[in-house]
């Protein structure tokens, strides 16, 4: 954890600054040298901010410090639901007209009822053809296909057949041109798109639609749709949140008294959706897997979506995961590494068709899952342990040494520690203590898990000339550091902005007449 590696790195630095003993020659006679080494203060901000790697720290207004791990940015778009229609207007291919008035074969997917398609793209393209002995103008007019409020009119003079051969034929096929449909909007009227044919001679006499006369529509593209869109499901991928706090967890309990997890969502589709959690669950450091349990996850959490006079807006909410509606401090006080989540929705869960909403082609929804690790709760027995290089050939002039460590404690936490140094080939040279010695004392707290003391703590490190010498080859030296909250677990502490450790160290290092 980050506190066992920051009193390490206080302990090799005050080594660092006897390098000047390589200067003093050995002679017959025994020296001692005080040597002040460190005079240094830390707060847990400071540790948790250099070295917590996955979380952003924060400090709550009432002072309270937060660590919050997010999940990657879960973001689905409205491109299967305008897929989905055009496939199905893709599919009709093409159509022949054979009476004066024809229904578009448009099968809308998923149970949609479209009252309004704006489109960005699409081709018209189209086949009149006449078999009669005279000359016809004829025209295909979509009612509910329209330009600013005018109707797509299609009109062309298709000249007489002689009586022989192929009847005459104007189309796009033949070089006339496709229309462009980008800018109309189709407005259905109960689902349904018609074509009304109308064609008539000079003389004004009607002539029904000759075999072959036909239209087909491609390359759709839209940016709007709107009425009942169905029920979609749309898949997220699935995520991990690695929780970094518990790395290098050996042993013992942690509790958070208050955690949560928040879901951050944000909506521009306009339609009812709601989230679908397939599986969330923590991982914690002895192996285990825990679901987090809830109403909510089990039902889901229903999207804010704009109306249908706030298109373009997108809409936000905050749903949170806590202690009164979940599991959620049964789950995250069993040591959590990483939390493993599958998140879906679903539009127009209740399948409600009198309710109208929207899409555009820029719509989306995001979902972001933070988890909040305030500190406040309590630690027993808390192990971490951590290994690290360490080299003392600077001090090879030294035959003796004692360190003085002085600690001020205004945090509401103790901590244990312990060291142990290994020669190049792993084996045990030593310990730093002959016993787990309690470095730092927790200060006292009141009821309500805030300190009331600043508790001072001095040890005394002594290493005599037998000693010294065991460590002098030493490579690998292991930290093991044990966190006691004050109240050992009776009472959940506050870990606050300002509360802060003060660190004095010294030496005396002696040469001895050999």
């Amino acid at each position: 954890m980050s506190t066992t590696l920051l009193l390490l790195l206080l302990f090799i630095f005050a080594c660092s600054k006897v390098e000047d003993l390589q200067n003093i020659e050995r002679a017959d006679y025994q020296a001692e040298y005080a040597i002040p080494l460190i005079n240094t203060s830390f707060s847990m901000q400071d540790v948790l901010e250099n070295f917590e790697e996955n979380s952003v720290l924060t400090v709550l207004p009432d002072g309270l410090l937060r660590l919050q791990y997010s999940g990657n940015v879960l973001t689905e778009t409205a491109d299967d639901v305008l897929q989905s229609i055009i496939d199905a207007l893709d599919a009709a291919g093409l159509i022949l007209i054979t009476q004066t008035e024809t229904t578009l074969p448009f099968s809308m997917p998923d149970g949609m009822e479209i009252d309004r398609m704006d489109l960005k793209s699409g081709t018209l393209s189209f086949a009149f053809v006449n078999c009669a002995e005279v000359a016809i103008t004829a025209s295909l007019t979509f009612p509910t296909v329209t330009l600013d409020g005018a109707p797509l009119v299609i009109t062309r003079t298709i000249p007489a057949h002689d009586g022989e051969g192929v009847c005459p034929i104007v189309s796009t096929n033949q070089g006339d041109i496709a229309y462009d449909l980008t800018g109309y909007q189709i407005a259905p009227v109960e689902g349904l798109i018609k074509v009304i044919y109308h064609a008539e001679d000079a003389d004004g006499l009607a002539y029904d639609p000759a075999f072959g006369t036909n239209i087909s529509i491609s390359d759709f593209g839209f940016s709007y749709l709107e009425g009942y869109l169905g029920q979609i499901d749309h898949s997220g991928p699935r995520d991990t949140i690695e929780i970094d706090f518990f790395d290098n967890w050996i042993r013992g309990d942690v509790f958070f008294e208050d955690p949560k997890i928040n879901f951050h969502l944000e909506n521009s589709f306009g339609v009812p959706t709601r989230s679908i959690i397939r599986s969330f669950d923590i991982l914690t450091v002895d192996g285990m897997t825990l679901p987090l349990e809830s109403e909510f996850i089990t039902n889901g959490v229903d999207f804010p979506f704009p109306s249908l006079d706030e298109v373009g807006e997108v809409k936000i909410k905050d749903f949170l995961y806590h202690k009164d509606n979940s599991n959620i401090r049964e789950v995250l006080g069993a040591g959590p590494v990483a939390i493993d989540y599958d998140i879906d929705a679903a539009t127009n869960p209740d399948g409600d068709t009198a309710l109208r909403g929207f899409v555009t082609d820029s719509s989306f929804y995001k979902v972001r899952v933070d988890v909040d690790l305030p500190l406040y709760g309590w630690a027993i027995n808390f192990g971490v342990s951590d290994t690290f290089d360490l080299d003392f050939t600077s001090l090879d002039r030294a035959d003796y040494a004692e360190f003085k460590i002085i600690t001020e404690n205004s945090m509401p936490v103790a901590i244990n520690l312990q060291g142990y140094f290994y020669d190049g080939n792993g084996v045990l040279l030593d310990s730093l203590f002959e016993n787990d010695t309690a470095v730092i004392e927790g200060a006292a707290v009141d009821q309500n898990g805030n300190p009331t003391t600043t508790n001072e703590v001095i040890t005394f490190v002594d290493f005599p000339a037998d000693r010294f010498a065991s460590i002098k080859q030493v490579k690998q030296v292991e930290i093991v550091a044990t966190f006691f909250t004050s109240t050992n677990g009776t009472q959940s502490v506050r870990i606050k902005d300002g509360q802060d450790v003060k660190i004095r160290m010294g030496a005396i290092l002696g040469v001895s007449e050999k």
